[in-house]
């Protein structure tokens, strides 16, 4: 058998230099995860902030419908006994 052509397992350096690279490979992919996570909760957040700020806004336009109905009918009511 030739043993020339046999390979042997990787030396200690190579071992460490393939480890660190897979280690600077996983940080990077956790980053880029990290980082697409954090994307899509500031979307969800502006969506909610945009649900939240239109139900606001109907809810503040009720209130201001339902006061200009009640000061009309206070003004009517005060007006009456002047015609």
């Amino acid at each position: 058998m030739n043993t020339s052509t046999l390979t042997a397992g990787r030396s200690p350096q190579g071992q460490a230099v393939a480890l660190r690279a897979d280690a600077r490979l996983l940080r990077e992919r956790i980053a880029r995860r990290t980082g697409l996570a954090l994307i899509a909760w500031g979307r969800r957040q502006d969506e909610r902030r945009t649900h939240s700020a239109n139900s606001e806004r109907r809810r503040n336009e009720l209130l201001a419908a339902r006061l200009q109905a009640a000061e009309f009918q206070r003004m009517a009511l005060i007006a009456t006994p002047m015609i």
